[in-house]
């Protein structure tokens, strides 16, 4: 493999990309097919992004595996398994012409054509009012030439500012777009359904974790159980379903090592008869491309290895 490479946030820069019936938007790191947000794992969405980033040229596997698992071994199959989940979230099987192609031997490369918009940072309205029409001579006067390399740095501070601020963002809270947790994990703890999906309408990611023991909002959700037993079960069902479409992970450990699984089998928690329960034992077993055993918590794993 070739030497690994650090992605610079540079590569981040608010575009969104229009192929086939797909849009990808990167501030929000979204991914709508056919006007309907599709959930996909982390991986196969950098995948997706690379790809973009190179649209309509052939990307070789050394270099996605560069940039997508940077400074990490990975087996063989990594790459292959993430192209699969992407073409499932793209739904390029029931495609006439699939848009992600196999250049074997080589690569893959997005084989639809793509459009893209750059973002571009907005004036803000401060030094607009500084400005005229024209750019440099306010309304009704002109600019008097002492003052025109003030408002030029001026206007430039500000548009550096706007970039600052958006990689402090891009940083700070990626994924999450201007939804706070709190507001989040209030939404959830009322079960409400329609305030969620406008959250993640709006670019909030339902893995940003809640705490330091990386709990997700499926995770953080299942608490309910313990602390509201008389809770509506019909909701949660509801809420876990619409969390784990756009994206929700139900296989990823916690710091304790616990999946969303794991948690709300447990008699603590929701015990193994609840429908929610019920519901991600399918979710983790049932059909093709599922998670299997990976929604096992560690601690599950290494005791079924030792048998």
């Amino acid at each position: 493999m070739a030497a690994s490479k650090t992605v610079s946030s540079s590569r981040r820069r608010g575009r969104r990309w229009s192929f086939a019936d797909c849009v990808f938007d990167e501030d929000s790191w979204s991914l709508l097919v056919g006007g309907r947000r599709s959930p996909v794992e982390a991986k196969p969405m950098e995948l997706l992004h690379e790809l973009l980033l190179h649209a309509g040229k052939v990307v070789s596997k050394d270099e996605l595996l560069d940039r997508i698992w940077p400074n990490v071994i990975v087996v063989e199959a990594s790459l292959p398994t993430a192209v699969r989940k992407l073409r499932l979230a793209l739904a390029d099987d029931q495609r006439d012409q699939p848009i992600v192609e196999t250049v074997s031997g080589i690569g893959y490369r997005i084989a639809v054509a793509v459009d893209v918009v750059e973002r571009v940072p907005e004036v803000p309205a401060a030094v607009r009012r500084g400005l005229g029409s024209d750019g440099g001579r306010p309304a009704g006067g002109g600019l008097h030439p002492r003052h025109a390399w003030t408002m030029a740095f001026a206007v430039a501070v500000a548009l550096l500012g706007v970039e600052f601020a958006s990689s402090q963002q891009s940083r700070t809270s990626p994924e999450t777009g201007m939804v706070s947790q709190k507001e989040a994990g209030n939404a959830l703890r009322r079960l409400d359904v329609q305030a969620v999906e406008e959250m993640l309408a709006a670019g909030w990611n339902p893995n940003t974790p809640f705490d330091g023991e990386g709990n997700g909002a499926i995770n953080y959700l299942l608490n309910m159980c313990e602390w509201d037993r008389g809770h509506d079960r019909r909701k949660m069902l509801l809420m876990v379903r619409t969390l784990y479409d756009a994206g929700g992970a139900i296989d990823r450990p916690n710091f304790w090592g616990d999946t969303a699984y794991s948690i709300a089998k447990a008699p603590r928690y929701c015990g193994p008869d609840h429908p929610v329960t019920e519901m991600l034992r399918t979710m983790c077993y049932a059909g093709p491309g599922t998670a299997g055993d990976r929604c096992l918590a560690t601690y599950e794993l290494a005791r079924r290895d030792r048998h």
